[in-house]
């Protein structure tokens, strides 16, 4: 009675998930199609562009502060009322109320200078004093002032941001070409769980089929006395068991599933069949050429110019810190002030002014040499954590160009397997049903039919994750013999 139960639930859960399938939008679908999908619409890439967007914009709003930067201040009213000292001309001091009003406006354009870190700008100001209690009022012009302001002996902050710049994004443009390539493996590996997932599902099934006959046909040879109870107790076991697994695959199954569609954007009431790649490129890598292209297209190349980059400014900062600093500013042009507005332009006087400012630190207690130092230390530092990154991702090529060779033989032997445990579990099958072998030696045939079969689609997984490994280790598609990013600046 409890087996007849067992085997009840179990077809009824069965009939269940068949009827929940139905209900669904079936969709068969390749692993080129998932790859496709999940770039287009899967959150993985979304991620990986929007994060591309965020750079792209940064490095595009510090390109735009290298051209001219145009801009209007202005304080419009400015209010003042107070009693101040104001000194007399025989040196005596007497405190006088004041009451005025006092607007400004002006107009400049600045520009950066990348070669010598100075700036330029010229404006046009405006000025106009109301004195409140006289009810007079006075303009003073800036028609036009150029001014120049120029670092000495100093680093060109603005030469180094801009060579940091377009490293981050040379680096950013390779790191989205990356994250593709980490979405495809990502889907890769959730394309293959479903498959295998439901040939784990269907194996069951047949199973439970298989050892459902073997089971009647023992208990029919025992009651005849031609086998023992131990043949016909392990005969159950095994058909409880096949039970078990397929209720368990059948859980797998929907787990897998969701993983899938959520993977490819896909909404719940879609069920996925996946259709595995039989073929796989048929191309031999050379390691040497994987790591040649790593070198020229992979971010973290780029990633360790910029590291060497900033532990050179670094040193340089610090030693300019420790020496004679000093800034020029040179300004001239014209102004004028008047009572009325039309007289503050005419009759234009000239106005210059330059300045030259200087810093030298004279004495530190040793503060600025120990700055020099550590600048120094941290150097040394990155170049060899760089030296040392450079040795790993170059023996990770290397070693990821060899397994896809190797999985490539691999795939074949794994498929020649699955056919042989195939033909020989149909054989064994066979050989039972007229008696000519016992219950273990089909059931081994029938476990090593099962483990060759999925042996065989594990194999084929790994292939298509190192696949896609080794061309987001190298940024370069060896089928087609064409780099996934552009070696040049966009």
């Amino acid at each position: 009675m409890n087996n007849r139960f067992v085997s009840l639930l179990a077809l009824f859960l069965l009939a269940g998930s068949f009827r929940a399938a139905a209900q669904m939008d079936t969709t068969r679908i390749t692993l080129t199609d998932c790859i496709r999908l999940a770039r287009a619409g899967g959150p993985l890439a979304a991620m990986a562009l929007r994060t591309f967007e965020n750079k792209q914009s940064a490095y595009r709003s510090f390109s735009a502060t290298l051209y001219p930067q145009l801009s209007l201040q202005g304080d419009v009213p400015g209010f003042y009322r107070s009693i101040t000292p104001i000194t007399l001309p025989d040196g005596s001091t007497v405190f006088t109320p004041q009451s005025q009003a006092s607007s400004s406006l002006n107009l400049s354009i600045t520009q950066k200078i990348p070669f010598s870190g100075g700036d330029l700008s010229l404006s046009s100001g405006l000025n106009r004093i109301d004195l409140l209690e006289t009810k007079s009022q006075y303009y003073r012009s800036n028609p036009l002032i150029m001014t120049l302001r120029q670092p000495i002996f100093q680093i060109n902050t603005t030469r180094w941001e801009m060579d940091a710049q377009e490293l981050r994004y040379k680096i950013a443009q390779r790191e989205v070409a990356e994250a593709l390539e980490d979405c495809a493996s990502d889907v890769t590996n959730k394309f293959f769980d479903l498959y295998l997932a439901s040939m784990s599902e269907s194996n069951a099934s047949v199973n439970l089929a298989v050892n459902d006959t073997l089971y009647k046909i023992s208990r029919g040879r025992y009651n005849v006395g031609k086998i023992a109870e131990n043949d016909l107790l392990q005969s159950e076991l095994a058909f409880l068991n096949a039970q078990t697994q397929l209720e368990n695959a059948r859980l797998g199954l929907n787990r897998s599933q969701q993983n899938l569609r959520v993977a490819l954007g896909m909404g719940p009431a879609t069920f996925v069949v996946p259709i595995p790649p039989e073929e796989i490129p048929q191309f031999t890598i050379e390691p040497k050429e994987a790591l040649d292209q790593a070198r020229q297209y992979r971010s973290d190349v780029v990633e360790f110019e910029l590291q060497k980059l900033s532990a050179d400014r670094s040193v340089a900062q610090a030693k300019s810190d420790n020496y004679l600093r000093a800034t020029m500013t040179a300004t001239m042009g014209f102004n004028q002030r008047a009572q009325i507005l039309p007289d503050a332009y005419h009759d234009l006087m000239d106005q210059q002014q330059f300045t030259l400012s200087f810093n030298v630190p004279l004495f530190r207690w040793g503060a600025g040499s120990s700055a020099v130092d550590a600048a120094l230390a941290e150097q040394k530092r990155i170049e060899t954590s760089v030296e040392q990154q450079k040795h790993d991702f170059e023996q990770e090529v290397l070693y990821q160009a060899s397994r896809l060779n190797l999985l490539r033989r691999q795939v074949a032997v794994a498929a020649k397997s699955d056919t042989i445990a195939q033909r020989r579990f149909d054989v064994a099958k066979d050989r039972y049903l007229i008696g000519k072998i016992d219950i273990p030696n089909l059931f081994l045939a029938q476990s090593e039919k099962d483990n060759a079969r999925r042996q065989r689609f594990q194999t084929l997984w790994d292939y298509w994750t190192a696949y896609f490994r080794i061309r987001r280790l190298t940024l370069f598609d060896f089928e087609t013999g064409e780099a996934l990013v552009s070696g040049k600046e966009e």
